[in-house]
């Protein structure tokens, strides 16, 4: 804080540049748009749905309430503590204050607002305090192994459903929550896709989809941003409270939007290989990704045992299996972190269960 900020505040004639609170209040929009956009989409395919009359199974309107009431409890878990991290940021700074007089009538809600604001820089607070125990990091961890496998996810079936502004969901994941996000992607999922055709019909409207959907990207160009992603969450916590943490942790929240924007390659297209290929090569692809999220999980899990000074054993998975659960409530960052992790499980669990455990039915097939 600059001295003739410290000196106006003391006068009671506040001098001070208002950038913070804009930006503030800014991000608050984008994310209330972005969440407007994505329940836009739903609405107008819902209403195409209801006019060609094909949504008349009652499974399909529960599973669509299914991801509907999910979202709305995700949005509640998270932001519930994300607003008690606000408030626990500013306490903290309002004890540390001893340059001005906060009690002073004359100085406003809004200058103490922006004060902690200016000092808090509560995205680099926010992160650096959900990794700072290996404990704390094996919940935090998993949100960033969730977003980079459903980046992919994201490109697939967009692509699959022609579901505009696609990116729109990895921003709102990312500066909201990645459970809020998924849940509404998958409730626009459920309002895109055709009935089951019917015998007479499934051989033509299939010859039909796979002009759209047969195609994807080249393998690379999706593979190397999940792969950098997984490396960045390894490495995120060696280098906290370091000049290139900020670098380290902006890096995989970059590049997981590349896999969900991709389009096909002139080589992908001219090949024209089957939508059965190309279903297959993503069910590949997420099986070597599972493993590796199996492997990284396993890591992390041996920190923590390490930390605690416990060796492997079945006793010392069970000290941390009961250990664990309270770590989501040692701060308010860690636990709208936790809980995003935990609705992320939640709601993959309905996925599969809606789509009846089938990897191809989940992939749109």
């Amino acid at each position: 804080m600059s001295t003739s900020s410290t000196s106006a505040a003391q006068t009671g004639h506040p001098e001070l540049v208002y950038r913070s609170l804009p930006i503030l209040a800014s991000y608050l929009v984008l994310a209330g748009s972005l969440a407007l956009n994505a329940s836009r989409t739903i609405f107008i395919r819902y209403q195409a749905r209801l006019k060609k009359n094909d949504w008349e199974n009652p499974q399909r309107r529960v599973q669509f309430l299914l991801f509907a009431i999910l979202a709305a409890l995700s949005l509640g878990a998270t932001w519930y503590y994300m607003f008690a991290f606000f408030a626990h940021s500013y306490r903290n700074w309002e004890a540390s204050q001893s340059l001005v007089d906060l009690a002073d009538p004359e100085i406003t809600t809004l200058f103490k607002l922006e004060l902690w604001l200016q000092k808090a820089k509560l995205f680099r607070e926010a992160w650096e305090t959900v990794i700072e125990t290996p404990a704390r990091f094996w919940w935090s961890g998993q949100i960033f192994l969730w977003t980079t496998g459903w980046s992919v996810f994201l490109g697939i079936m967009a692509r699959r459903y022609r579901i505009p502004h696609v990116w729109a969901y990895m921003l709102l994941g990312q500066i909201v929550a990645i459970s809020l996000a998924q849940n509404l992607f998958f409730a626009t999922i459920l309002v895109s896709r055709q009935p089951h055709p019917t015998e007479g019909t499934k051989k033509n409207k299939s010859n039909a989809q796979d002009s759209i959907s047969a195609w994807s990207p080249p393998l690379y160009s999706e593979v190397l941003p999940v792969a950098i992603s997984l490396i960045s969450t390894v490495l995120v916590p060696t280098v906290a409270h370091t000049k290139h943490f900020m670098l380290m942790l902006l890096v995989p929240h970059l590049l997981l939007f590349v896999p969900a924007i991709l389009r096909p390659g002139q080589s992908s297209r001219a090949k024209n290989s089957s939508e059965e290929r190309t279903v297959r090569k993503y069910i590949t692809f997420f099986q070597w990704y599972t493993m590796a999220c199996v492997a990284i999980q396993a890591h992390s899990t041996f920190l923590v045992l390490q930390d605690m000074g416990l060796d492997i054993s079945i006793e010392s998975l069970r000290v941390l299996a009961t250990n664990l659960p309270s770590v989501i409530y040692e701060h308010p960052a860690v636990s709208s972190v936790s809980w995003d992790v935990i609705y992320c499980t939640v709601t993959a669990g309905a996925w599969i269960a809606v789509n009846g455990g089938s990897p191809k039915r989940m992939l749109g097939q």
